[in-house]
């Protein structure tokens, strides 16, 4: 079939789509796909067909892909975020794969901030050709890494409790295992991996604001929150304003927002006050009940 044909095809069984979604006095109407983040950002399940609450690059993917589909032909693609963070990996990995989707089909895209989107949450955000505050009362921002843990070795050993580990290669041995004081190299090694994850995060916030941001840097990448309105004033977004009317703003009264259900955990006050701000109850949930000493936990 020549190039000519497949477009042809192409713009038939687009229109087709637009008459049975739309109705054919609407059909010509513009479409924006909605899709909604909620939740702590976690690693993929460890287990096939077992639930994870919560927002990764595996579960998003099939809804990534039809919400940037060309089927429609929509004029734009929405996402609203509502998560305190968590994966530093799965942040940038979502982040990475909305730009390029975006890329990919010409289709632009906007973020919103729903309550919260902080740390992680913000690093998805940044993925927005143009990213905003749902609400002048949204928390934004929280620029920086984060690693906690608990130490235990003085209680356990007035307990007469000797905890036994053997290793191949000194570097194993993790400061953050409770049981074991950490050394001097250890905490310095720790917070290597934190600043060049920091050095990450902050790239890709410059790589999408740019010029728009205007506050001093040592500000506005100290993992410090903004409300939506403040966030507005410092540039780490572009405005405040709900999905529904900026869309409208953009592509007029007749825009349909067409959801593309993506389930999701609902974040709640639980996850805000959690300690580290950006860490999640299923987080910690995972580092009480298996422990892995070699992996440090690290939040975004």
């Amino acid at each position: 079939m020549s190039s000519s044909s497949s477009s042809s095809a192409a713009k038939g069984a687009s229109r087709l789509a637009r008459w049975w979604l739309l109705g054919r006095n609407r059909m010509n109407d513009p479409v924006v796909n909605v899709l909604k983040l909620n939740g702590v950002i976690t690693p993929p399940s460890r287990s096939p067909g077992q639930g994870r609450r919560g927002i990764n690059a595996d579960s998003l993917e099939k809804y990534l892909q039809n919400a940037f589909s060309k089927t429609l032909n929509p004029s734009a693609v929405a996402i609203s975020i509502n998560s305190p963070g968590g994966s530093p990996g799965q942040s940038e990995a979502i982040y990475l794969r909305i730009r390029e989707l975006s890329k990919e089909s010409g289709i632009p895209v906007y973020t919103f901030a729903e309550d919260v989107a902080a740390s992680g949450g913000y690093w998805i955000l940044c993925a927005g050709d143009k990213i905003f505050a749902q609400y002048k009362t949204s928390i934004v921002g929280s620029i920086g890494v984060i690693s906690s843990s608990f130490g235990v070795s003085r209680l356990a050993s007035s307990w007469g409790i000797e905890r036994r580990v053997w290793t191949a290669g000194k570097a194993k041995l993790s400061a953050m295992d409770p049981f074991l004081d950490y050394t001097e190299d250890q905490e310095k090694r720790l917070k290597s991996i934190l600043e060049d994850m920091h050095t990450n995060f902050i790239e890709a916030v410059k790589e999408s604001r740019g010029d728009a941001l205007i506050d001093d840097e040592d500000e506005l990448f100290s993992g410090k929150i903004w409300t939506g309105s403040q966030a507005a004033k410092v540039g780490i977004v572009d405005g405040t304003g709900t999905l529904s009317s900026t869309m409208k703003d953009m592509f007029g009264e007749n825009v349909k927002l067409r959801a593309m259900n993506r389930p999701g955990s609902e974040f709640g006050l639980r996850d805000l006050l959690s300690p580290a701000f950006g860490s999640s109850q299923a987080a910690i949930d995972d580092a009480l009940m298996m422990h892995i000493p070699s992996i440090p936990k690290i939040l975004v």
